[in-house]
């Protein structure tokens, strides 16, 4: 299949790649050139229309009409792209004090002198907002008297400060200011020990997501209260916490570069592995019986969006359950395949619904090892002859079969992540294969045992023995994921590339893909027919 009719076959893809090169353009131009007037936007809007209407008039010109619809998309990207700055702009005068009322939207984390929270503002100097506004506050602790232990998730406090933009604080490719404008952050600011206090204050500048999210926080802090394995094994209960829940606080920075190091750091990020685990525990329960098959699919996908809002709706985490919804979908409408189609879809509602998603780290890893999974998967799992040992039904080839899969997987995930990790981190692991045989089989287990202890909270003795497998369970991942960190040369470090050599590593590994799909096709003929006369 040549690549033209490969893009016919998958209609979606060029519509997704052109609307992420107008986001990208778009961006670039507002933050080039921040002269652009504040109707900039309509420009964009104007010219879209423009070619939809010459779109309309050619009907007998296909080949110009699908020109002119991706140069529409392209131009939308641009509009999406504009909005979006101007909506995650400093809204305030810089080093200006002023008073404020906010509520704390996550978990407060102690570092250091300094409790960081995420706040919403909800009024300034009296005048309560039209909405709130999201900001990253550092507040000076009283170590003596402890007054900052009354901060939590949920809480209301004033306080006086003075807002200042988003920032880096160190040079590196990872850019910490945009990762916060990524997520709704607006400004920063720090605040000392005697200008703030607690206090009741009104949510009604927050939107209804917003509350719905908060209370979804307070409902996750009470689960990983049940999740926990003990004093003892506080470590396991972080690690169990951030795999189930979303909820990472209590991993500790060594624990973290053990994970790194090893390549198991996307067992503790909340993706299609963690969901996928759940959408097939509950497809299970339910059955998938043809009759009334619909609802069936209904109540799962309806369980699966609470669960997204419930750890905090994540682009990797939302990007899978449109990915599952779709394919519940297709399940009901008698087709059960996810495609690069369906990962597109996934993409543009993503970036239609937040454009700023496309600079966040984990929205870029997860379509990247998605993406890479669906399209080279199966080159992958091919490369052992059909007429080989994996071929049978017996128990050593079946157990064959399942570790070679998960090499095929680890495999075509790895291509697509490793430049992009190796820009950010400056980090490439060698054993992520080691690794993934390990994680993967104790990471499904862990998912399930949590599940089960969560929903056994009224059974004492069987919730007991559940804790004691999902602690054993945990301890062993922990286990093999440290002395995997410790092997001599399990990673590379110090890597230094920039942007530029990024793409060009992803060009060469599409090249590479492209040259062994038509190798692999060479591979079932006898003879070359140049050869054959």
């Amino acid at each position: 299949m040549s690549i033209s009719d490969y893009i016919q076959t998958q209609p979606l893809l060029p519509v997704a790649a052109t609307l992420l090169l107008g986001i990208v353009v778009g961006d670039g131009l507002f933050r080039f050139l921040p002269i652009l007037p504040s109707w900039s936007m309509l420009i964009w809007l104007s010219l879209m229309a423009s070619c939809l209407c010459v779109e309309a008039l050619l009907r007998r010109k296909p080949y110009a009409q699908s020109r002119l619809l991706l140069i529409a998309v392209f131009l939308a990207g641009m509009a999406l792209a504009d909005r979006a700055q101007r909506q995650a702009a400093f809204p305030f005068r810089e080093d200006c004090q002023m008073s404020y009322e906010a509520v704390v939207t996550a978990e407060p984390q102690v570092r250091g002198k300094t409790l960081v929270c995420d706040l919403a503002l909800v009024s300034i100097e009296g005048r309560q907002l039209d909405k709130a506004v999201n900001v990253k506050a550092h507040i000076l602790r009283d170590t003596i008297t402890g007054d900052w232990r009354r901060i939590r998730l949920g809480s209301g406090i004033e306080a006086r400060s003075a807002m200042e933009p988003l920032r880096n604080y160190r040079k590196s490719n990872f850019d910490y200011a945009r990762w916060l404008s990524c997520h709704g952050f607006r400004a920063s600011t720090f605040v000392y020990v005697t200008e703030w206090r607690t206090a009741k204050v009104s949510l009604k500048p927050m939107t209804t997501m917003e509350r719905l999210r908060l209370k979804a926080m307070g409902i996750r802090q009470r689960l990983v209260a049940q999740l926990n394995l003990g004093n003892d094994a506080r470590q396991q209960s972080a690690v169990v916490a951030a795999m189930v829940l979303g909820h990472k606080q209590g991993i500790d920075r060594d624990m973290k570069d053990a994970f790194s190091v090893s390549g198991a750091s996307h067992v503790l990020a909340l993706s299609g592995l963690h969901l996928g685990i759940i959408y097939c525990i509950l497809t299970l329960l339910l059955g998938r019986r043809r009759k009334h098959g619909w609802l069936t699919q209904a109540v799962v996908v309806l369980a699966l969006w609470l669960y997204v809002l419930l750890v905090g709706m994540t682009p990797s985490i939302v990007r899978s359950a449109i990915m599952l919804s779709i394919h519940s979908l297709c399940m009901v409408g008698g087709r059960e395949n996810i495609s690069v189609n369906t990962l597109c879809l996934a993409a543009i509602s993503l970036i239609v619904a937040d454009p700023m998603c496309v600079w966040d780290l984990g929205f870029q890893l997860s379509f990247l090892a998605v993406l890479s999974i669906v399209t080279l998967y199966r080159p992958i799992s091919h490369l052992l002859p059909k007429d080989g040992r994996l071929t049978g039904l017996s128990g050593v080839d079946m157990l064959l079969k399942a570790i070679w899969s998960t090499v095929a997987v680890s495999l075509a995930a790895q291509v697509g992540t490793a430049p992009l990790v190796a820009y950010y981190f400056g980090r490439f692991s060698c054993c992520f294969l080691l690794t993934n045989l390990v994680v993967m089989p104790c990471a499904t287990v862990i998912i399930y045992c949590a599940l089960a202890v969560l929903l056994t909270s009224f059974l004492p003795v069987v919730n007991h023995l559940l804790l004691i497998v999902l602690g054993r369970c945990s301890a062993l991942l922990i286990t093999a994921v440290t002395h995997i960190a410790a092997l001599p040369g399990a990673s590379v470090e110090g890597i230094t590339i920039n942007a530029t050599e990024t793409g060009c590593a992803y060009v060469l590994i599409g090249i590479a893909c492209t040259l062994i799909c038509h190798v692999s096709k060479l591979r079932g003929l006898s003879k070359l027919d140049a050869f054959s006369k």
